[in-house]
């Protein structure tokens, strides 16, 4: 029997600058298709170099299809930095 995978949407925000000074924050939303929620941050986070991030909702199956996303996979679909149209989802 084939178990379902499921995916996670997860908020970050991402400080532009390191230094102390004037820090700006960019926010970026990703999907992880995997089913364990605390996984799916733990990706994300390691992923884009944010030191947190917001769990926001599963997703079903057939959710992570559209953008053609395989279990272990993630993707940024919201970034101010980068345009989601050609981002292409990345194995970890």
């Amino acid at each position: 029997m084939r178990r379902k995978m499921g995916g996670w949407i997860v908020t970050v925000a991402i400080f532009k600058d390191d230094s102390d000074e004037d820090k700006e924050l960019r926010h970026a939303t990703y999907v992880a298709a995997v089913n364990d929620p605390a996984e799916a941050v733990k990706l994300i986070l390691k992923d884009c170099g944010a030191k947190a991030g917001m769990l926001n909702c599963q997703i079903e199956e057939e959710q992570l299809q559209r953008p053609g996303l395989q279990p272990g996979k993630l993707i940024a679909i919201h970034d101010d930095e980068i345009d989601p149209i050609t981002a292409r989802a990345r194995r970890h």
